[in-house]
């Protein structure tokens, strides 16, 4: 009797089974219709301009990744390539709008591998729209920037644009640059500027005379004066005839002031009358100095200035002490211990001048 009440139990189990996958696979299916419906309604709000709900459902679709939805795993994982793609189309719609700036924050969330090469030539199509109008304004660093993000893409095609318009470029932030006094970077972006193509060399050619005579003067007012004879210097030798070369000129040759102050040896100042005397020539038992000189005084701290020396020297320094003029000679050379040399645009100072008594 207990084996027919076995037999008998079987079909009913077997029931239960098949209700479980029917009801299984209804549930399935119906979470399939509505991930499909929901997919053709995230493509109606894109193609309706409703971008950022349409983005929405689809990253509500990409979540759709559990068991009920074995029957339509594809529509899921695409969901995310769906959203990059509205984003795309999404930023081209910004752009078309002339929102270019929001529209390349936009492009810039399609991020989706599958669609690298289509977003790459989005975003640098936008960047180069953006670029084209940094320089409408006048806002050439910007547009420098943008290109700069264009070359990073490593789109061949961009070549070409980036060729023609990077110097063009920089010699408009160069231009910039020079008004507002800061020559200096402005000589570094016009050098780099020339050194892509004829077209860049003239256009750098037109700005560097400007360029260079406010770099020489931003590096005479923060005591940069080497740097400054060399920005003055190959202003004079490259661009002879420039209407900036005169004053240049004027720079370079002009008379150079000479500083220092007079102590005895225990450091104590002196006070007391100076010149500079422009030759020395020895002597048996001496020497003698002569002129033209240049005369001045030292304070009662010691501290004497000659405003404006030749270019030239060496010159003497020598100091008034007892009724007469006296100078450091070193024994070794015989020659004066102390020379003076004015060299372009650099002030000497000859610091401390210690006196032997």
């Amino acid at each position: 009797m207990e084996r027919e009440s076995s037999r008998r139990r079987w079909p009913a189990a077997a029931i239960t089974l098949a209700a479980i996958a029917t009801t299984a696979l209804g549930v399935g299916e119906g979470a399939a219709r509505s991930t499909a419906d929901a997919v053709s309604t995230a493509a109606d709000l894109a193609s309706s301009g409703r971008f950022g709900q349409a983005i929405a459902m689809d990253d509500a679709i990409a979540t759709r990744t559990g068991p009920i939805y074995v029957l339509d795993r594809s529509d899921a994982q695409n969901a995310a390539l769906n959203a990059a793609r509205t984003m795309l189309a999404w930023a081209e719609n910004l752009d078309r709008s002339g929102h270019v700036d929001q529209a390349l924050a936009v492009a810039g969330m399609a991020t989706d591998s599958r669609l690298a090469s289509s977003s790459d030539q989005v975003r640098a199509s936008l960047l180069l729209e953006a670029a084209k109008a940094d320089a409408a304004r006048g806002d050439f660093a910007t547009a420098l920037r943008h290109l700069d993000e264009i070359r990073s893409l490593g789109l061949t095609s961009a070549t070409s644009e980036l060729v023609r318009l990077v110097p063009q470029y920089e010699v408009g932030e160069a231009t910039r640059l020079t008004v507002s006094g800061n020559g200096a970077d402005a000589v570094v972006l016009l050098d780099t500027a020339a050194q892509q193509g004829p077209s860049g060399q003239a256009a750098a050619a037109s700005v560097l005379p400007a360029a260079l005579l406010a770099a020489a003067e931003q590096e005479l007012s923060q005591g940069s004066y080497r740097e400054a004879a060399a920005a003055l210097k190959r202003l004079v030798s490259s661009y002879p005839d420039s209407a900036q070369a005169q004053p240049a000129r004027v720079l370079l040759d002009a008379p150079q002031p000479v500083t220092g102050a007079l102590v005895n040896k225990n450091g104590r100042p002196i006070n007391a009358n100076v010149r500079l005397s422009s030759h020395f020539v020895q002597e048996a038992g001496g020497y003698v100095t002569s002129g033209p000189f240049y005369y001045s005084s030292a304070d009662r701290n010691g501290d004497f200035r000659f405003d404006a020396i030749p270019q030239g020297g060496p010159y003497v320094l020598e100091v008034f002490i007892n009724g007469n003029w006296m100078t450091f000679v070193d024994p070794s050379t015989g020659q004066p211990a102390n020379p003076v040399n004015v060299t372009p645009l650099v002030p000497v100072d000859l610091t401390i001048v210690e006196l032997p008594s």
